[in-house]
């Protein structure tokens, strides 16, 4: 399935909306990534590049309502837990993200009322995507783990969901799926291509699906997307033998070198390997990759903005350039 037949099974999960989005010029729906509702205002959708405004739609309370009961199946019951989460998994491996006014219990959000905005994040499948980064990074014997570096929408899910169907051909893999959005799991089954050799812990917090993962499942690596406070978890799980492939929020090396999951995890050793990808409108690049041992040498590495376009260079440390490989997506 393409983007556009993508873009248009997730138009579908919209009712009110259906046949708005169906008059979406073809570039913007062979490039959308997001469908935006919020209340008042008119549909909009995403590309990497553009921001496409569904003339004559203004959204209504009703409509989004009516757009959360159809993700929901009709039975908001079911979905409870993923509804105070603001998140719900569709088939097809796209995800919806819900925002409204929370309703806690002390200091826990167990609900969600009166849902203002829905922002429906199309699947993507890129086969192929991290087939050189895999190569060049986690087949190499030294390798312990390996970060995804990039700013929002940069394809740091899209590469580690290759990833693993690229490395559960060979060897035992277990995602940590805490968003669903790796694997997209739909009533027990993945709505993603991640490979043969593949378990999936889905919705399970990570610190939770780490442990139970290493516990159980004996994998040879351990997948995680946006990685935030978990660093110990992951380095007993690295200490273990298990090799990680993760992702972090990051737009350059130099931001990487004070954020303080990286640091832990480079410093601990769990890491010793970095990408960071582009964003914008050169979405899903590897800019660079870098064979690092500790948050000081990431901060030599620098923004990656002297790296050639499509090439990649390697550093040990804080030296100089040893080595130039292709990349890109």
């Amino acid at each position: 399935m393409n983007i556009s037949e993508k873009f248009f099974e997730a138009a579908s999960m919209l009712p009110p909306f259906v046949n708005s989005l169906r008059s979406v010029p073809p570039d913007i729906a062979a490039s959308a990534c997001e469908i935006r509702l919020r209340t008042g205002r008119p549909v909009i959708v995403e590309t990497p590049s553009r921001r496409h405004t569904c003339t004559g739609t203004s959204v209504t309370a009703d409509n989004i309502s009516a757009c959360v009961k159809h993700f929901c199946g009709y039975s908001l019951y079911s979905a409870e837990r993923e509804l105070s989460e603001g998140r719900i998994t569709l088939r097809g491996g796209h995800r919806a993200g819900l925002v409204g006014t929370a309703v806690t219990h002390g200091d826990r959000v167990t609900a969600m009322k009166d849902i203002s905005s829905v922002n429906l994040r199309i699947a993507a499948e890129h086969k192929g995507i991290a087939e050189k980064l895999v190569s060049l990074a986690a087949l190499e014997s030294g390798m312990k783990g390996l970060v995804l570096l990039g700013p929002p929408l940069s394809a740091k899910t899209t590469m580690l969901r290759d990833c693993a169907r690229i490395i559960s051909s060979f060897a035992k893999t277990v995602i940590i799926d805490e968003t669903g959005e790796i694997a997209a799991m739909y009533r027990g089954v993945p709505q993603n291509d991640i490979g043969v050799n593949c378990d999936v812990l889905d919705m399970f917090p990570k610190k939770e699906g780490i442990m139970r993962a290493v516990r159980l499942m004996s994998p040879e690596y351990l997948i995680c997307d946006e990685v935030m406070s978990e660093y110990e978890e992951l380095a007993e799980c690295a200490g273990r033998g298990v090799k990680l492939i993760l992702s972090v929020h990051c737009g350059s090396m130099a931001e990487a070198a004070q954020n303080s999951a990286v640091r832990a995890l480079t410093d601990s050793g769990a890491v010793n390997y970095a990408a960071l990808l582009s964003g914008g409108g050169d979405i899903g690049r590897v800019k660079g990759l870098w064979r690092v041992n500790g948050s000081e040498d990431i901060g030599s590495c620098g923004s990656g903005n002297d790296l050639y376009r499509g090439r990649s260079r390697v550093l040990v440390g804080a030296q100089t350039a040893v080595q130039n490989v292709t990349l890109g997506a």
